[in-house]
C-alpha cells in the first residue's frame, strides 16, 4: 500500500473524498451546497475532471470491443461535422456545443428565478424557431424570427428583473432529484443520435459517458458555479476528440 503522506498515495486519497463527495450528493442531490474556499475552487473542479475522466476511460474501454461487434459507428451528420475544417472542429465541438448543451442543461438547475426565466426563454425560443419551419406559418414572412427575437428579448429582459433576487421556489427543492436526474437522462439520450447501426438499440449504451458527464457537470454546476461545468464540459470534448484533431494537424497541409 502507498504510505498516506507519499504523492501517490495523496493522490488516490484526494480522488476518493472527490468521489465519495459526488456519490454523497447523486444520493441526494440538493439545488444548492456550501461553496469551498474561492482558493481551492479551481483545484477541486481539476480532481472531479480527472475522476470523469477515468470513470468514461473505463467505459470507453468496455464499451470500444461492443462497438465493433455490433457495428456501431459515427452517425451521418457526425461524420459530416468531423470533415470540417479543423478551426471548424475546435470552434464547434470544444466552444460552441459545450456552452450550448450546458445553458440548455444545466445553467438553470439551480432553480433560482433569474436562471429559470433565462432558460424558459430558451425553450420559447428552440419551440417557437421549430413553429416558424413549419409549412403552415411559412406565410408570416421574413420578420417573423424577428419579432420573435423582440417578444422573447422583452419578456427575458421584464423576468429578469423580475425575479432577479427570488429565492429557489419550494416546490423545486422539492422536486430537484427528478429535476436533476432527468437532465442526466435526457443530455444522455439525445446523444444516442451521434451513432447509426443496424440494431438502434445497440447504440444506448454508447451514451453512457454522456449519461456520467451529466451528473457530474450537474454537480460541479450546483457546487461551483455556472463556470465549472462549461469549463470541465469544454476540456472533456478536448480531450474526446483529441486524437482526431492529432491526426488533422499532423495531415499534409493541416
Amino acid at each position: 500500500m502507498f504510505e498516506p503522506n507519499s504523492t501517490i498515495g495523496w493522490s488516490i486519497g484526494r480522488l476518493r473524498s472527490t468521489a465519495l463527495d459526488l456519490i454523497a450528493f447523486l444520493r441526494a442531490p440538493v439545488p444548492a451546497l456550501p461553496a469551498n474556499g474561492e482558493e481551492r475552487r479551481a483545484a477541486d473542479v481539476a480532481w472531479l475532471l480527472l475522476l470523469n475522466a477515468l470513470v468514461v476511460a473505463a467505459i470507453v474501454a468496455v464499451l470500444f470491443p461492443i462497438m465493433t461487434l455490433f457495428g456501431v459507428e459515427m452517425s451521418g451528420d457526425m461524420a459530416a461535422l468531423f470533415n470540417r475544417p479543423l478551426w471548424q472542429i475546435i470552434l464547434l465541438v470544444v466552444i460552441v456545443g459545450p456552452i450550448t448543451e450546458e445553458l440548455v442543461f444545466r445553467a438553470w438547475i439551480v432553480g433560482t428565478g433569474r436562471w429559470l426565466v433565462i432558460f424558459a426563454g430558451l425553450l420559447a425560443w428552440l419551440g417557437g424557431s421549430y413553429l416558424l419551419q413549419q409549412p403552415e406559418l411559412a406565410e408570416l414572412g421574413e420578420n417573423a424570427p424577428l419579432i420573435l427575437i423582440a417578444i422573447l428579448s422583452l419578456a427575458v429582459i421584464i423576468g429578469l428583473i423580475r425575479f432577479w433576487k427570488s429565492p429557489v421556489p419550494r416546490c423545486y427543492v422539492r422536486i430537484f432529484p427528478l429535476v436533476f436526474w432527468g437532465q442526466a437522462l435526457v443530455f444522455g439520450f439525445v446523444h444516442v443520435f451521434n451513432y447509426a447501426g443496424d440494431n438502434p438499440a445497440a447504440a444506448l449504451p454508447f451514451v453512457l459517458p454522456q449519461l456520467v458527464g451529466g451528473l457530474i457537470w450537474g454537480y460541479a454546476r450546483i457546487r461551483y458555479g455556472w463556470w465549472a461545468n462549461i469549463i470541465m464540459h469544454m476540456v472533456y470534448n478536448l480531450l474526446a476528440t483529441s486524437g482526431l484533431i492529432y491526426m488533422l494537424v499532423m495531415q499534409p497541409g493541416g
